[in-house]
């Protein structure tokens, strides 16, 4: 029983963190890739060309710059165990709301909405 209850907590964890953990995966994907071609060209350029070995590491550092900016600014959105379960029920609540809203949404349907102070001036 706690090992199911430990997983459905880890599972709801990453679920509701599966947007950060897709940068994340994307980061270190592009990371390892990124430093193979640099490998490769860094040795080629150094054999043929020492000069513009620094175009190749300035491109490079800022490509690596901006993915890493990318998955830091992410990060503040990151919920903790406790709060997984909350963001997947207002997940749920959304995907499931009523569709009154739907028809509400589009204001030529309903263009003469008043407030309730509107109202009672009236009457």
């Amino acid at each position: 029983m706690i090992k199911f209850l430990t997983k459905a907590s880890i599972a709801a964890f990453i679920y509701a963190n599966a947007r950060i953990f897709t940068r994340i995966t994307v980061l270190v994907i592009a990371f390892l890739c990124l430093n193979t071609f640099y490998s490769k060209w860094e040795t080629l350029l150094l054999a043929t060309n020492p000069e513009k070995l620094i175009y190749l590491l300035s491109i490079y550092s800022f490509i690596i710059f901006l993915l890493l900016i990318w998955v830091i600014v992410s990060l503040p959105f990151f919920s903790s165990l406790s709060k997984s379960k909350k963001n997947l029920e207002i997940k749920k609540s959304i995907d499931n709301r009523s569709h009154d809203y739907e028809k509400i949404r589009d204001v030529r349907s309903y263009p003469v909405l008043k407030s309730i102070k509107e109202r009672t001036l009236e009457e």
